[in-house]
């Protein structure tokens, strides 16, 4: 399923002189044996004009030896033997951006759903991403008010950049309405975590992604 098309009049776009490339949010089928077939996809109406990226993480310094200390188990030394003598301490990924959608022009143009619903459709796909489609299907019964599990997305921004992620902050910001009060214009500001090595070992699609954004990024840097 597609969110998102019908906001755009034709010809709308005719003023760019190369196709558009949109980007969007696919949300994965939800674990191996789901009955959910067909994928969920929202189209940006309006790619994001800045995108912040950032990555951080907590310096371990060399640790002089003391007296008295005990000595490390075989494991603790597994675990640091690709990080040498010192490591950064790193988080993942995050990735921050601004998503707009507006109805005004499609209501101009005649357009019955937009007149109807504005951007209630493409609001509501965002909210249900932001809580996960686990949640939604326990909506109503007691162990409904546990802790949520975003759904797991795939963040494609043009045909070189794909990231696995997670929404894990949402503000939405409505601006113009109708008299009815239906929402016309919004401002979905999202911040989203990629998913890295240590989700790769629950889905093999995180994995694959993973390792296909890693080889573009190989690719990219060799051209310099």
């Amino acid at each position: 399923m597609t969110v998102g098309a019908n906001l755009d009049p034709p010809g709308s776009l005719t003023a760019f002189p190369h196709p558009l490339t949109k980007g969007k949010l696919v949300r994965m089928p939800a674990a191996t044996g789901s009955s959910e077939r067909e994928l969920f996809v929202l189209d940006f109406q309006y790619n994001p004009e800045t995108i912040t990226r950032t990555r951080a993480g907590k310096w371990q310094a060399r640790q002089d030896r003391r007296r008295g200390r005990s000595t490390p188990s075989p494991q603790d030394v597994a675990a640091r033997s690709g990080q040498g003598a010192a490591a950064l301490q790193a988080e993942s990924e995050t990735i921050s951006l601004k998503i707009v959608f507006d109805a005004t022009e499609a209501i101009l143009a005649g357009d019955e759903l937009a007149s109807r619903q504005g951007v209630r459709p493409q609001l509501a796909a965002l909210e249900i991403i932001s809580v996960g489609k686990e949640a939604q299907d326990r909506r109503g019964r007691r162990d409904a008010a546990r802790s949520v599990r975003p759904d797991e997305l795939l963040l494609i921004l043009g045909s070189q950049r794909s990231y696995p992620c997670v929404l894990t902050n949402l503000t939405i910001t409505e601006q113009k309405f109708t008299p009815a009060l239906v929402p016309v214009r919004a401002e979905a500001d999202l911040k989203l975590n990629v998913l890295e090595p240590t989700e790769q070992a629950y889905s093999e699609w995180i994995r694959n992604a993973f390792d296909e954004l890693g080889r573009r990024r190989t690719q990219s840097a060799e051209q310099i």
